[in-house]
């Protein structure tokens, strides 16, 4: 009996020592709890497993993908809980895009149960290594060619838990003024330039949240696109 005794401490003893090594050794691991955070966003892989639970009384769903430049719709049935999308083929992104998600659920009838809606950015910083500009007077920093996509975060400033919403407006000099209002507070905004009547010049961008009174500006130009050629 005694020996049973001391073969169960022992057998115990070791599992704890052993349970203590291996937490020991284990890699932390960044748990981002804030349900608005920009992490839950931004895409990093090119694949990405989207899960759902379905909602009461559905029996089918149709899930929109609506990017700035593509978009993409396909049915799916009960059977299904989730999908791998390929957002792109190479390993990194060659463009920045912002994706919104829409999955609809529908009943026996096809009337609209329920509806699940997220929001995904690809931007390039977000794959392997990002170039830094250090020149504050450099073109790169005013010049924009394509669609870009804007991260924005009221904690940029102390006072930014007192904001309620995001504003972002475009206003190209002498052309078309755009307000753009986010409900949330941190996120990303997609500024869709190519193929959307801004054409070419010089736009002011701010950036301002309801409740501060923080305000970030930009000017960016979008020259014409091929060469140009001067002749003296």
């Amino acid at each position: 009996m005694r020996m049973t005794q001391t073969i169960a401490v022992w057998a115990t003893a070791t599992e704890l020592m052993a349970t203590t090594i291996f937490a020991a050794l284990s890699d932390p691991v960044l748990v981002d709890a804030t349900s608005r955070a920009k992490h839950w966003e931004t895409v990093f892989t090119n694949t990405v497993p989207l899960r759902w639970n379905w909602v009461t009384n559905a029996e089918s769903a149709t899930l929109d993908i609506e990017g700035m430049d593509t978009s993409f719709t396909t049915n799916v049935t009960m059977a299904v809980s989730n999908v791998v999308w390929h957002v792109f083929e190479s390993a990194s992104p060659s463009s920045e895009e912002l994706y919104a998600l829409s999955l609809t659920f529908f009943d026996h009838n096809q009337a609209v149960v329920g509806v699940q809606t997220a929001r995904l950015a690809v931007v390039t910083g977000a794959f392997g290594g990002t170039a830094v500009n250090a020149v504050a007077a450099s073109r790169d920093w005013t010049n924009v060619k394509a669609n870009k996509v804007f991260p924005y975060d009221a904690l940029w400033t102390v006072s930014g838990t007192n904001a309620a919403a995001a504003q972002v407006v475009i206003a190209k000099i002498g052309g078309a003024s755009q307000t753009n209002v986010f409900p949330d507070t941190t996120g990303y905004f997609g500024w869709k330039i190519r193929n959307s009547g801004w054409c070419y010049g010089t736009f002011d961008l701010t950036l301002s949240f309801v409740g501060i009174t923080n305000m970030w500006s930009a000017e960016l130009m979008r020259a014409l696109d091929g060469t140009a050629v001067s002749v003296k």
